[in-house]
């Protein structure tokens, strides 16, 4: 397996599109989840199956990893997001994205960063990577019952580019996509350009 400088606290990149490129060639971001089977098991040992909602509205898959400065810079308002949102009937899942890092590690992560109250996973092989069409972390994506992809795209505007964070956040993007969710409204802004630490391609 390479190396993947991706995770490292220096290797972080702006996406300058909503599409991955692949040898030249852009290739359009999924518009849903191809396999609403697919299972996945959490940092404590249990199975889950993402997308099967049963009564949830929606879940959203939160795309992060441990050592990403701006995935961290995160952690309180993700935080903040989780309690707003969890008895209104959106399921939330921290996905981290490194496929070297402990089960220890992350919960220790989660401690100390306040993020104890997610269900976490780490997505070894990136199969919710590939279905969701994620890219960097923090990288947001809200899935519906049907399976498809409501929101896709960065948490707010902290950050308009790498290296630039503002003190003032205008554009909360994430939970305008859940309250319009919610409120059972059309989602104004269904994609944005998120800013975070690149996810390298599994080889």
């Amino acid at each position: 397996m390479r190396e993947f400088c991706g995770y490292c606290l220096t290797v972080c990149f702006l996406l300058v599109n909503l599409q991955s490129v692949v040898q030249g060639e852009e290739i359009p971001l999924p518009s849903a989840v191809g396999d609403a089977s697919i299972s996945i098991v959490d940092i404590e040992g249990k199975k889950r199956f993402p997308f099967k909602l049963d009564e949830a509205k929606a879940i959203t898959l939160i795309f992060v990893t441990h050592d990403c400065p701006i995935s961290n810079a995160y952690s309180p308002e993700l935080a903040r997001i989780k309690e707003a949102y969890d008895s209104k009937g959106i399921n939330m899942i921290l996905i981290f994205v490194d496929p070297d890092v402990a089960k220890k590690e992350i919960q220790e992560h989660m401690r100390n960063y306040s993020l104890s109250g997610y269900t976490a996973v780490i997505d070894r092989t990136h199969k919710l990577v590939k279905e969701t069409g994620a890219t960097v972390t923090p990288e947001a994506v809200v899935v519906l019952r049907d399976g498809s992809i409501a929101y896709r795209g960065r948490i707010d505007n902290m950050y308009p580019a790498l290296g630039q964070r503002r003190r003032v956040i205008s554009e909360k993007d994430l939970r305008n996509a859940l309250n319009a969710i919610i409120e059972n409204r059309e989602i104004e802004t269904q994609r944005t350009q998120a800013v975070g630490c690149y996810i390298p391609n599994l080889q």
